[in-house]
């Protein structure tokens, strides 16, 4: 009943702009009900009692008995099968409808305005009934006093992009890469891969996007211990499959191509592709800032920041091909957050800049370029304490993470700013 009287209570705190608003919401409200109701403790249980099935495998005859057990195994199955599609409905319509709060929220009239990386329907409905909003348009993001009493400091939210937002250019195939993997043709999701490998070699594609892929590299690398003709037959088999899921009304066009022993994804279809949007926000960013156009500058630091969900492929814990590009494409995250931070602290947006801090920190606690833009934030406020503690997280940070010492840099700001000896 909690969760319900939140999802109401936001919906009245949002502007209703029509009956088509109040009925979306209406079916938000239901969803929500619906998926209370279908994830009660007893669904789990009878989920662990169907997965109980040893005796069965380990009998010697085939029996009456085990032929009724296989029987009522059978039904059951098939009534969970029937509750889960329920509940996977309901969260899909739950995503669609705080999506659509969310673009409402974004466009407006605040432009800059961005949302949180939270965790569980309380968090988004609590970010969709959240009014105020800072500078930097990181919502609910902790102010630099809200630390606890034992100077642990507390992280910032990471602000998350709705997927597949309307603002976004038509594309045949979108892809979302950093963060959890996300996947649309032709304006349908691909909520299910049924080929691991499939999705495997659609992911070396897509960062090699642009650039063919000779098919003795596919087979090395995901059946390296294979002979040459079952590595080329399993990479057929998995091509097969990864056009089946691209398959849309492409007039005769295939996704993926195939010449002089070279794969590589279609340049005729219309692509979009987070991470070369997020690599091109930076691009301009950077031209922006140099030619000191730091107003543009923004705009495109901002976008590249909401185009960050996630490490890439967060969601492939087994890959390790692309963990060097995950980790070069988390330090330009890093070094975006710094840059517009060090932008609002030039501005004299303290507050903003400081929140940009903690949501690096968040992502990295031993970044000690984020620690000094940190420090030189509560200088600037006249917090002295809060410039102490902040040394004091880097330095502990450091110790517990790398056993290293701050760096003479941040030593010195220290000195400098506090007239204190750095211990």
């Amino acid at each position: 009943m909690t969760r319900r009287r939140d999802v109401s209570r936001a919906g009245r705190d949002l502007p209703a702009s029509s009956e088509q608003a109040a009925a979306a919401w209406g079916r938000l409200n239901d969803a929500v009900a619906e998926l209370r109701r279908l994830t009660q403790r007893e669904l789990f249980q009878a989920l662990e009692q169907v997965a109980g099935t040893d005796h069965i495998g380990g009998t010697s005859r085939v029996s009456v008995e085990s032929v009724r057990d296989l029987q009522l195994w059978s039904a059951e199955h098939l009534r969970l099968a029937v509750h889960l599609e329920a509940a996977a409905r309901c969260c899909r319509i739950i995503e669609r409808g705080l999506n659509s709060q969310i673009d409402m929220l974004l466009t407006d009239g605040e432009p800059a305005r961005k949302t949180q990386r939270v965790k569980g329907l309380a968090g988004w409905l609590n970010v969709i009934s959240q009014r105020g909003h800072s500078p930097a348009g990181l919502p609910g993001a902790r102010s630099a006093d809200s630390a606890t009493a034992t100077g642990r400091q507390q992280p910032a939210t990471s602000p998350v992009r709705p997927l597949f937002v309307s603002d976004q250019p038509e594309a045949d195939i979108s892809t979302l890469t950093l963060g959890p993997l996300e996947l649309q043709v032709a304006g349908r999701r691909v909520l299910k891969w049924n080929s691991l490998k499939a999705r495997s070699v659609f992911q070396y594609l897509l960062i090699h996007h642009g650039r063919p892929v000779r098919r003795d590299v596919l087979m090395d690398l995901h059946w390296p211990d294979h002979t040459y003709t079952a590595a080329r037959n399993n990479l057929n088999v998995a091509l097969y499959n990864l056009r089946n899921i691209l398959d849309g009304p492409w007039a005769g066009l295939q996704p993926i191509l195939y010449q002089d022993g070279c794969y590589a994804l279609n340049p005729k279809l219309k692509w979009r592709i987070d991470r070369e949007e997020f690599l091109s926000a930076l691009s301009q960013a950077h031209l922006a800032n140099l030619s000191g156009r730091s107003g543009e500058a923004v705009g495109h630091y901002q976008r590249a920041v909401q185009l960050y969900r996630g490490p890439l492929f967060e969601d492939d814990p087994a890959g390790e091909w692309y963990l060097p590009e995950q980790r070069h494409l988390n330090d330009l995250y890093l070094e975006t957050l710094e840059s517009l931070g060090k932008i609002y602290l030039d501005l004299g947006e303290l507050d903003s800049a400081a929140k940009l801090g903690l949501l690096a920190l968040a992502n990295d606690p031993c970044c000690e370029p984020i620690h000094r833009l940190l420090m030189r934030c509560y200088a600037l406020e006249h917090k002295q304490q809060l410039v102490s503690r902040q040394y004091r997280i880097c330095a502990e940070a450091l110790r517990d993470e790398l056993d290293v010492s701050p760096g003479s840099e941040t030593i010195r700001l220290f000195r400098d700013l506090t007239s204190t000896p750095a211990s």
